[in-house]
């Protein structure tokens, strides 16, 4: 392990995606986007780099978005310590969407079928000495609950990818005790419950005997979840359903998640782990031919 230290400073950031890209008319909604009210965009910004120049941007994870300064209207932070070359070298900072480069220095996948922006938000902060993650920090992350209970879990539906994306990276002196009391290679079902544990905490004021009693009761009704969308994740993978299909059923699994959970804990506790989404949305019949469709960009998430 690498004895090199660059401790620093992370500012997390969430804002509206309205102000920040509309989403166009003519392109396709992923389930993200059509399962919460008002998307939320999450991204970090290396705090000794700012103000942020625009013309010449360094320090700046887009995660899946357009740039958004700090300073502007509604852009909640957060601001946590890490380990900032461990950071750089498991997510590339200053890589747009377009960046030929970018499967390969910050994720690999399509957005919606292996991540959103809030899987790499998470990525950069397990850079963080506690390996903070979107659950455990006070920043909005509207449908997050909906990500992590999914086959995207916490770091991305990729793994594999992950875990070589850690194994290739040293983290510094200031990573090597990690606070979190489970092992730093933990597996990806550990991690989603512990996460899980963390939102349902939340959800429940801090009530730890609540939240445990929650996380119980929804255990059957998130392992059907869990499932589905593996599923669905795997026949769009193989080449059975087109991405329009896949969205489809990303939206219906969300939809019988939303009901069972009502059903099971009440509108109100579901409100609070689902805070923004729409618990109304409704199943539609899929046409499940696979099809062709040209790639899309969204900002969700």
């Amino acid at each position: 392990m690498s004895s090199n230290r660059n401790v620093g400073k992370l500012v997390v950031c969430s804002v509206m995606v309205k102000p920040v890209r509309e989403l166009m008319t003519d392109t396709i909604r992923t389930w993200f986007d059509q399962i919460v009210r008002v998307p939320v965009h999450t991204f970090l910004v290396e705090e000794s780099k700012i103000p942020l120049n625009p013309s010449s941007i360094d320090g700046y994870w887009y995660c899946a978005g357009d740039f958004c300064n700090i300073d502007e209207a509604g852009v909640y932070q957060f601001i946590d310590t890490a380990d900032i070359s461990y950071a750089r070298c498991l997510v590339a900072p200053n890589i747009r969407d377009s960046d030929p480069n970018r499967p390969k220095l910050v994720i690999e996948g399509t957005y919606g079928v292996n991540y959103v922006c809030h899987n790499i938000t998470n990525r950069v902060l397990y850079a963080t000495k506690a390996k903070s993650t979107l659950g455990t920090i006070g920043i909005p992350n509207t449908g997050y609950a909906a990500v992590v209970k999914s086959a995207l879990g916490v770091y991305g539906q990729n793994q594999v990818e992950w875990e070589r994306r850690k194994k290739r990276c040293s983290p510094g002196e200031s990573n090597e005790n990690h606070s979190y009391a489970s092992s730093p290679n933990a597996g990806e079902s550990e991690v989603r419950n512990r996460e899980v544990s963390n939102i349902h905490l939340v959800a429940s004021g801090g009530d730890t005997v609540k939240a445990a009693n929650v996380t119980h009761a929804l255990r059957d009704v998130d392992s059907q979840y869990l499932h589905s969308t593996i599923e669905a994740n795997s026949r769009f993978t193989e080449g059975s359903i087109s991405l329009e299909a896949y969205n489809q059923e990303m939206v219906n699994a969300c939809a019988k998640l939303f009901s069972q959970t009502k059903q099971t804990i009440g509108v109100a506790m579901t409100e609070r782990i689902y805070p923004g989404c729409n618990l109304e949305i409704e199943s539609h019949e899929i046409d499940a031919t696979a099809e062709t469709e040209e790639r899309y960009m969204t900002a969700g998430g």
